[in-house]
């Protein structure tokens, strides 16, 4: 496939008996880094804090449980 966003604008347009450039088109948005994706997933489980602490209270529950069958 071919990347077209490299290709610069040259198309000009007529408004009201004018010829104007359209506007430059928007610069590509920096690549995504570990900080991003941790910053988004903490959003996540910030957002969702009852499926969040649902999910904590199950996995501790668990635990607890494990712990006091064991021999």
């Amino acid at each position: 496939m071919h990347d077209f966003d490299a290709l610069p604008q040259a198309r000009v347009v007529r408004k009201a008996g004018r010829l104007i450039a359209p506007p430059p088109a928007p610069r590509e948005p920096a690549r995504e880094g570990l900080g991003t994706q941790l910053r988004l997933m903490l959003g996540l489980m910030v957002g969702l804090w009852p499926l969040t602490g649902t999910v904590l209270l199950a996995l501790g529950l668990l635990i607890i449980a494990g712990n006091a069958t064991a021999p």
